[in-house]
């Protein structure tokens, strides 16, 4: 065993139950593999000390399986972490990550490609997302959220189109929350406005439902209009949402990058960065902020006349 440095800390990341349990889950999954970096063990002999498989250690520390309590007390051991406040701060975390998660009350209706974003969005301090395509998820009403559901999966029955609509619905309360809300940046191609979804009603009730939007949340949501001028700066063909969190040390960006019916995850510092650049450069070039308010209202002027 390598001599030990100084050992690593978690007091820094505090337990916030409206942050979700993956966000608890991938915080104390690096510190573990800090701990077993810490004291020069490889998985493998950590795994034989716990009397356990490597590929559990493997999972522990990428977050992708519970922990149970009585385990992580064992590596703690075999990581010589012997401060009782570390070790409280640790049960505590272990305790948040076995809550639910937010979208399990819509399991049956959740795509499991958005679940990992559905799960560690709460935990956001700032989301940038560029939609050249549609109107964000988290900002769809209820009826221009079905319309584009039903399109994607037209064999679905009512009932899980439903629980769909219900999920993507509930994700906009995280903006609206008293405790550390997210700040939402969401840049659209201008075409999102002009192109039909549903009815010209629709289309009007969703815009109208942006304007309100604004009025409502005017520091946790800023709208960008790109333009077709943005040219090649706009030339995405998919959605990208980038996280950035409150506590980056423990919780690293993740950028996502939707397909259809799939999505793929970015979570290396090269890789996020990369994707934020393309994001600051597209914000650069789209209408500011503070010209949102008068492009909504003449696409609401727009529909108008063919509103019912």
């Amino acid at each position: 065993m390598a001599a030990n440095r100084q050992a690593p800390s978690i007091l820094g990341f505090s337990p916030r139950p409206e942050w979700g349990p993956a966000a608890h889950r991938k915080a104390l999954a690096g510190h573990l593999r800090r701990c077993r970096e810490n004291v020069g063990l490889g998985p493998r002999q950590v795994a034989r000390c716990i009397h356990t498989s490597e590929a559990t250690i493997s999972r522990m520390e990428t977050g992708r399986t519970s922990f149970k309590p009585a385990e992580v007390e064992q590596l703690l051991d075999v990581y010589q972490v012997r401060d009782p406040r570390e070790r409280a701060r640790i049960a505590d975390l272990v305790r948040e990550a076995a809550q639910p998660e937010a979208w399990q009350p819509y399991a049956n209706a959740a795509p499991v490609a958005l679940r990992p974003l559905l799960a560690m969005e709460p935990a956001a301090r700032r989301i940038i997302s560029y939609e050249p395509q549609l109107v964000p998820g988290w900002l769809q009403t209820e009826e221009y959220a079905e319309t584009v559901i039903r399109a994607v999966h037209p064999t679905k029955p009512a009932r899980e189109i439903n629980e769909r609509v219900s999920l993507r619905m509930q994700r906009l309360q995280m903006l609206r929350r008293a405790e550390s809300p997210p700040v939402l940046l969401a840049v659209m191609d201008s075409e999102v406005f002009r192109r039909p979804v549903g009815t010209p009603g629709v289309m009007y009730r969703q815009i109208k439902h942006l304007l309100a939007l604004l009025e409502e949340l005017p520091y946790q949501l800023h709208l960008q209009i790109a333009s077709l001028a943005v040219g090649a700066a706009g030339a995405i063909g998919h959605p990208i949402v980038h996280l950035r969190f409150f506590t980056p040390e423990y919780l690293p960006d993740m950028v996502y990058l939707e397909q259809y019916e799939d999505a793929v995850y970015r979570e290396k510092p090269a890789e996020s960065e990369r994707y934020l650049a393309i994001l600051n450069n597209l914000c650069g070039v789209a209408n500011p902020a503070e010209q949102t308010r008068a492009l909504l209202e003449q696409a609401l002027s727009a529909w108008s006349s063919q509103a019912v």
